[in-house]
C-alpha cells in the first residue's frame, strides 16, 4: 500500500515522489538522505562519504528537512518517528511509524492505533518493548 510520510512536528509532506527526504546527522556531519517509501525496503540514497563515516551499530539523528526539528521518538530514543497516511484510503486516520536510528539495524513499526505491523529482521528484538498507546490525531 502506498503511503504519504509527514513530519510529526510541522506536518510537511516528506515524500513528494517515491523517496522519503530526511536530513541525517552523525556527529558534526549532516546530509540529505533519500529513503525508500516502501516499508521493509532499507535502501538509502545518500552521499557515500557521509555513509562511510557511520559504522554499523552507530545511531544517526534524523531531522525534518522543512522545519529542521528532530524526528527522534520522545518515548524511544533509539527510534525516529514519522506520521504516515494511506494514499489509497486518505480518510483513514494517520498511523505512527517508528524506525530504528541505528545503522544496519532494520526494525520498523507501523501503528494504526489498533494493530502493529513490523518490518525488518531486527524488529523481533523490540516487539515487546515498544508501547502502542498514544495520540493518533494531529
Amino acid at each position: 500500500m502506498p503511503y504519504r510520510y509527514h513530519c510529526p512536528k510541522c506536518h510537511a509532506l516528506l515524500n513528494p515522489n517515491v523517496r522519503v527526504v530526511l536530513v541525517a546527522q552523525h556527529g558534526d556531519d549532516r546530509g540529505i538522505v533519500l529513503m525508500s517509501s516502501q516499508l521493509g525496503d532499507y535502501q538509502v540514497i545518500a552521499d557515500k562519504g557521509f555513509c562511510s563515516a557511520i559504522a554499523p551499530g552507530e545511531a544517526v539523528e534524523f531531522h525534518c528537512p522543512v522545519c529542521t526539528k528532530s524526528l527522534t521518538s520522545p518515548l524511544y530514543p533509539g527510534f525516529a518517528e514519522l506520521v504516515v497516511r494511506s494514499i489509497d484510503h486518505p480518510d483513514e486516520k494517520p498511523c505512527l511509524l517508528r524506525f530504528s536510528r541505528v545503522s544496519d539495524e532494520h526494525a520498523t513499526f507501523l501503528y494504526d492505533g489498533d494493530t502493529v505491523r513490523e518490518f525488518g529482521e531486527a524488529a523481533v528484538r523490540f516487539r515487546t518493548n515498544l508501547d502502542v498507546e498514544g495520540d493518533w490525531s494531529w
